[in-house]
């Protein structure tokens, strides 16, 4: 049986016994059933208690082993916590109580999962869902399971719904009550975010992103992923300014062939400036691992190709920490949306982006949208969904699969002040890649003497054109992939 996890966590107030979390700690009333592998700290101060579960730093100060002491000392109420988190990074979740009133709010994407039961039932939350399902025998919802089986299980569910009407998921930007089992929105930026150049967002969030990435280094070896893109290459410029004893690899997966980009550019990459680079194939899944991973969440819970990659890296680089690039993609340089309009930024437009085929999906984004509009918030909607659904479900559930296999998958960008930085800039910049570019030129210059990845699909490249362009292919993309979905269920 897989014991081995990180980040991997059941809170409750009952007597339960999960083998895969073998430790127990106290917080107030209740108990943490934690993993082995994972830091808890955990502070007092009257009336105050605080403890964070995983990795965390202070991106400003650098302290890391004094958080909660501080957090206990400076913050009297949960909103005095969100602004001091703020300035933490790391993968994590925080648990603030006073006054009997308890909170739980994660780290600036909710990389490790919050899943916490909303029926009447006593208060249960886990980083994993199958573990609150097993406790308390929910049966699915059928029409949130409707939802869930009308797209890819690879796929992100919308807003914070489960299969389960009586579990939800913590996602960014809230934080949540405890007793009263239900996540409130909290804001950013509650005017309109004054634009950033591209070079003061890099002087900006510089020096947070060496911080959060020699704090990591300073306890784990690293390995860098490398493909022919941008997201990684920033990266690795990040661990050659700062002498970092590293190595890279490549997953030559089984549609790649030697000519393939993301084979050569990495292997070219790396030999000009010196680092170990292994070229490395996807491992086959025994029955005996997907037994088990069907036992701890789910039989369709999980890709299995995700699953895969996960265990070929674990195979490979187990002794280690993953340092994977996927913020940056996102918000950096605005991935799913680039500068359509925000005229369209609506649920038909963010359901393509879920790839999700159901009505359900699309009102369940209505009402993500209502929220955020009755909140204040200024962010725009198109960043606000890559960081709350692309980051912080579908990767959220992608780290899942990691932690469960007991593999360091952490982050160099997870930190909200860096994040909003980035929203600051316009996005017709960032589409360009210019906070990439940017931020290689002032780390490691020499890695843009080697060109990105080529575009090779004339499609594609009409696509990008511009940001009508690209919402039109977006939609166009999204009924074939439609038509195609509904014609496989169908045989």
């Amino acid at each position: 049986m897989i014991t081995n996890c990180v980040f991997s966590y059941f809170i409750t107030e009952e007597e339960v016994a999960v083998p895969e979390l073998p430790f127990e700690k106290r917080f107030g009333k209740y108990k943490i059933l934690i993993d082995e592998n994972t830091p808890f700290s955990h502070a007092f101060n009257g009336e105050v208690e605080c403890a964070i579960y995983g990795l965390a730093v202070n991106v400003i100060s650098n302290k890391s082993d004094n958080v909660v002491d501080e957090i206990v000392e400076k913050c009297r109420s949960i909103y005095d916590v969100i602004d001091y988190e703020r300035n933490l990074g790391g993968k994590y979740i925080l648990l603030f109580k006073i006054n009997e009133c308890y909170y739980i709010q994660g780290d600036a994407t909710c990389s490790i999962p919050i899943f916490y039961n909303t029926d009447d039932d006593t208060f249960v939350c886990s980083s994993n869902y199958n573990n609150v399902v097993n406790l308390r025998g929910y049966c699915e919802d059928g029409e949130f399971a409707l939802i869930r089986k009308s797209g890819d299980i690879s796929q992100a569910m919308p807003y914070d719904i489960t299969p389960y009407r009586q579990i939800k998921e913590l996602i960014p930007n809230h934080y949540l009550d405890i007793n009263k089992k239900r996540a409130v929105r909290f804001v950013n930026s509650i005017e309109k975010q004054e634009s950033l150049s591209i070079k003061k967002a890099t002087e900006i969030v510089l020096p947070m992103i060496e911080k959060l990435l020699n704090f990591y280094t300073s306890q784990y070896k690293v390995y860098c992923p490398i493909t022919s893109g941008r997201d990684s290459r920033v990266v690795l410029s990040f661990l050659l300014k700062n002498k970092e004893t590293f190595s890279c690899y490549t997953i030559k997966h089984s549609e790649h062939n030697e000519n393939t980009q993301d084979i050569t550019i990495p292997i070219e990459l790396c030999k000009k400036v010196n680092v170990e680079h292994r070229l490395i194939e996807d491992v086959i899944l025994s029955d005996k691992l997907k037994n088990e991973m069907d036992q701890l969440l789910g039989s369709e819970n999980y890709s299995s190709r995700t699953l895969r990659i996960a265990k070929t890296i674990n195979e490979f680089f187990g002794d280690g920490a993953i340092i994977n690039g996927d913020i940056i993609g996102q918000v950096g340089k605005c991935s799913l949306h680039r500068d359509i309009p925000e005229f369209f930024a609506t649920p038909s437009y963010f359901r393509c982006k879920l790839h999700n085929y159901s009505n359900g999906a699309k009102e369940q984004l209505k009402q993500w949208i209502k929220e955020i509009k009755s909140s204040g918030e200024k962010i725009n909607l198109f960043d606000l969904f890559s960081i709350e659904n692309r980051m912080g479900r579908w990767a959220g559930q992608e780290n899942l699969i990691y932690n469960t296999l007991g593999q360091m998958y952490l982050n160099i960008f997870n930190c909200r002040n860096i994040i909003y930085t980035w929203t600051a800039v316009e996005r017709k910049k960032r589409k360009q890649s210019m906070l990439h570019i940017d931020l290689i030129k002032q780390t490691s210059q020499k890695l843009l003497d080697i060109p990105f990845e080529k575009d090779e699909s004339i499609v594609f490249k009409i696509s990008k054109l511009t940001g009508l362009t690209y919402l039109i292919s977006s939609y166009m993309k999204y009924y074939i992939e439609k038509a195609k979905f509904e014609k496989g269920r169908r045989t």
